[in-house]
């Protein structure tokens, strides 16, 4: 039975990992460039890849929370020397990826696109303006964001 949780909990955690790895490659190396490179306005293939986002950034923290509970039922049920070096890379990829998808997904993806959304005329306003600019902001660091959770997430797989 032992076999069976372990590998239960192994799955889960490689589940987790390989949504948000995967999808985030999916999104940023081909979704949005192809998206952004076939609409004729690039305010609709925002409005597009946005959506797109949206119901990404559920299933990256649903993933997230799926990756944390099993790295914790996994440590407990386990014994782990936490002073193995590697065991401690992994558990460090993980608390990057940990911060990087809550800082993506659930606060600054969701502030743009509130910025967006209350906006009439988003598209339209200078681009000087603060509400784009603030956009812009947010929208970088959510891509740095992912593009390291990414990072730190290939890490943690190859760790495990």
């Amino acid at each position: 039975m032992a076999t069976l949780y372990g590998d239960i909990l192994r799955f889960a955690y490689h589940l987790g990992l390989a949504v948000i790895v995967g999808g985030g490659l999916a999104l940023g190396a081909v979704a949005a460039p192809a998206i952004f490179r076939t609409m004729r306005a690039r305010g609709d293939a925002g409005i597009v890849f946005g959506a797109v986002l949206e119901r990404f950034d559920g299933w990256a923290i649903l993933s997230l929370i799926l990756v944390v509970v099993a790295s914790f039922l996994k440590a407990g049920a386990f014994e782990e020397d936490v002073r193995d070096p590697r065991i401690l890379a992994r558990y460090g990829a993980l608390a990057l990826v940990a911060i990087a998808v809550l800082y993506g997904a659930a606060w600054a993806n969701p502030v743009a696109r509130a910025i967006r959304k209350q906006t009439p005329g988003f598209d339209d306003l200078p681009e000087n303006d603060l509400r784009r600019r603030e956009f812009r902001a947010l929208h970088a660091r959510s891509a740095r964001a992912f593009t390291l959770a990414v990072l730190f997430g290939a890490l943690a797989i190859y760790l495990s």
